[in-house]
């Protein structure tokens, strides 16, 4: 049996499912999340192609407040939301949800993406990751 690959990609380089987006938003909006360490910014950094997002290792997270990189990627332009990590020592997890979604409330008019970074060099999830 042959398989017809569909066309993903238009005369641009630009991704279809993001086509249709872009005629009708300004950005598409990618917020990352998840526990302190996890790599959420490297992650950023890895799809907008360049360093934009501090990254470091230190006991409390890096990135401290909620933080959107910009970038335009193929004639896409992409408002990638790095926020503070959860289970964070210096502040409580319902502190930093707060901060976000009072941020996204203020700066951002809808997400198109919500992205939970866990771990994966470890044999298994935490509960705490579910």
């Amino acid at each position: 049996m042959a398989t017809v690959a569909k066309k993903t990609v238009n005369e641009k380089g630009q991704h279809i499912l993001f086509r249709g987006l872009t005629e009708v938003c300004e950005s598409i909006n990618i917020l990352l999340t998840g526990k302190t360490g996890v790599g959420k910014s490297s992650i950023i950094n890895a799809i907008l192609g360049r360093t934009l997002a501090k990254k470091g290792k230190s006991l409390g997270g890096v990135t401290r407040d909620v933080t959107c990189h910009e970038a335009i990627v193929n004639d896409i332009k992409f408002q990638i939301w790095d926020s503070p990590g959860l289970q964070d020592i210096t502040e409580e997890d319902g502190k930093i949800t707060a901060r976000i979604q009072q941020t996204l409330r203020q700066r951002c008019s809808h997400l198109h993406l919500l992205l939970y970074c866990i771990r994966m060099d470890r044999d298994r999830v935490e509960v705490s990751e579910l």
